[in-house]
């Protein structure tokens, strides 16, 4: 039994399926642009602060024409 035993360790070895890492699949949706929410609330913030300019601006001439 012992001259068939390392001959049966290769054997099993040999017929062994090497089995890859599991990787997730990767979602097939589009990417969206980085930072996206960001920007958008930055521009809308650009926005008020052009309105409240444009309201100062408006307050004071008023009062220089007083």
């Amino acid at each position: 039994m012992k001259p068939f035993a390392p001959l049966l360790c290769l054997f099993l070895a040999a017929c062994g399926e090497e089995q890859k890492p599991y990787q997730p699949p990767v979602p097939q949706t589009p990417a969206a642009p980085l930072f996206q929410n960001e920007r958008q609330a930055l521009d809308k913030a650009k926005g008020v602060e052009q309105t409240l300019d444009e309201h100062a601006r408006t307050l004071e001439q008023s009062s220089t024409e007083k």
